[in-house]
């Protein structure tokens, strides 16, 4: 695809604005007159020699790793994806029997973003793909829409779920019945947004054999993406990383959690999207989970136990720095819309089934550190009785560890008390 790069009119309109200070400057303090029109001057300059350049219709950067020219390439690929369209017909028909990726939706009640995210997938240059839905027992149009894209994509599979069985289990199935070498997960309100993500990642995770390849994107807080041909302010969503290491055992679940003398700092965000992961590697991280665990009704921060195992059984993990999906936090979407009780239940599950993994272990301090940051803004508000009893019991498994430290043990009692006076 050729893409046609975007006017930015925002630098326009910055030197504009510019301009009408300095008039404002110059009407206030005549004092500084002198230095004020000289502004101006150069102000005016720089203004037309921007328009003059923007004018022209197909304008680039020189160097095309510009972050300015990526982000121009990035939105056109998303409005094309936004607006529905399908690049590339002719891929639909080179149907794989042993796809090199499987690109891997969950959907419930998405008719309203559920065609762009398709889009995203079907829109890769690269053919030799599977995509694999799983309706948990939508109840809008979202299953009628999927089943039209399927009779004109035979790369596309349905599975659906008799009824509402979560994020895990969901995923979990779909992971089980993927056939390519690779998965890459997306949420049905995201979007990749690099229509090369899909060979980038394929090329990296074979020259270096990885089971886990990473790499940024966008996380959104609010639905800024309009269907236009304006400039959008995604290069504020950033998300900046600087390492682009290979990393192999045992410094790899180091990648996940920094252990920096007696602080944990998350480096990885514990998610399945933004990642390229070995489709044998999830299938053993599930055989290690349990079916118990893996069929087990979670929605809310369900893949961070995925994750936690990811990590602990990997043998290479790498992050690129190559821009590929936006994550869009919807706080109406269903895991938003949650009660508190329901939240704070699926956080102490995750937590105490990450404890059964981790027992004994100087990895316990994790257990810690995810308690801690979520007691206050996730757990403490949702303390129904069922929720206290977990929470004790937790407390009191990482109270009776040696491995957990005195500063943090007061910690974990004064959650107790908390819990008590409730």
């Amino acid at each position: 695809m050729e893409y046609k790069t975007l006017i930015k009119k925002t630098d326009i309109k910055l030197i504009k604005y510019q301009i009408n200070i300095n008039l404002l400057f110059f009407y206030k303090y005549k004092i500084f007159g002198k230095f004020s029109i000289i502004i101006l001057l150069l102000n005016l300059i720089i203004y037309f020699v921007f328009k003059l350049n923007y004018s022209k219709e197909n304008y680039i950067f020189k160097t095309k790793n510009h972050n300015n020219y990526i982000i121009r390439l990035i939105n056109n690929f998303i409005i094309t994806c936004k607006k529905g369209k399908l690049i590339n017909h002719y891929q639909m028909k080179n149907y794989s029997l042993t796809p090199k990726i499987t690109g891997l939706i969950i959907v419930y009640n998405s008719q309203n973003s559920i065609l762009s995210s398709i889009r995203s997938i079907q829109n890769q240059n690269m053919s030799d793909i599977e995509i694999i839905i799983i309706d948990d027992f939508s109840t809008d149009n979202t299953l009628q829409i999927i089943s039209i894209l399927q009779k004109s994509d035979k790369r596309i599979k349905i599975i659906k779920n008799n009824k509402n069985k979560g994020s895990l289990y969901s995923r979990s199935i779909g992971a089980l019945n993927a056939k390519g070498k690779y998965i890459m997960a997306l949420d049905s309100d995201d979007l990749f947004i690099n229509q090369n993500i899909f060979n980038i990642c394929y090329k990296e995770a074979e020259i270096n054999n990885l089971d886990i390849l990473e790499f940024s994107g966008f996380q959104l807080k609010n639905p800024i993406l309009k269907l236009n041909n304006k400039f959008p302010k995604i290069a504020l969503y950033l998300r900046n990383k600087q390492n682009n290491l290979t990393l192999k055992q045992p410094q790899l679940f180091n990648s996940l959690y920094l252990k920096n003398g007696s602080k944990i700092k998350r480096l990885t965000d514990a998610y399945i999207w933004g990642k390229c992961i070995r489709t044998k590697l999830y299938h053993k991280a599930l055989n290690t989970l349990g079916e118990h665990i893996y069929t087990s009704y979670f929605n809310y921060g369900e893949d961070r136990i995925v994750n936690f195992i990811f990590f602990k059984i990997a043998n290479s993990f790498k992050f690129i720095e190559e821009y590929g999906i936006i994550y869009y936090y919807n706080p109406l979407s269903v895991c938003n819309s949650f009660k508190k009780e329901i939240i704070a239940h699926d956080e102490l599950i995750n937590l105490l089934y990450i404890y059964n993994f981790t027992k004994n272990t100087s990895d316990l301090e994790i257990i810690v550190y995810e308690l801690k940051h979520r007691w206050n803004k996730t757990i403490s508000p949702g303390l129904n009785n069922e929720n206290k009893n977990n929470a004790k019991h937790l407390i009191k498994l990482l109270l009776i560890s040696k491995n957990i430290k005195k500063k943090e043990k007061k910690k974990l009692n004064k959650y107790l008390e908390e819990i008590n006076l409730k």
